[in-house]
């Protein structure tokens, strides 16, 4: 598999994990569908999932993702 598919697949897969989690708990304690049982959960996967990061090299191209709460790159 290509590294940049890698890397995009990675993070739309832990987004929607996120996503799902965050849903999960708002539907616990929000009995009513709103416009925020959806807002809020997406909000929390935007956050805290990792975010593609391309670095450009002499060898080519370098893929990982990058978490918020850490300046380390995962590379792949």
């Amino acid at each position: 598999m290509n590294a940049m598919i890698k890397m995009y697949v990675i993070h739309v897969v832990i987004f929607i994990a996120i996503f799902f989690i965050a849903r999960y708990i708002i539907s616990q304690y929000v009995v009513d569908p709103t416009f925020w049982t959806t807002v809020i959960p997406v909000a929390c996967g935007w956050l805290l999932a990792p975010k593609p990061h391309v670095e450009e090299h002499q060898s080519g191209k370098q893929y990982g993702l990058r978490i918020v709460f850490s300046n380390k790159i995962i590379k792949l």
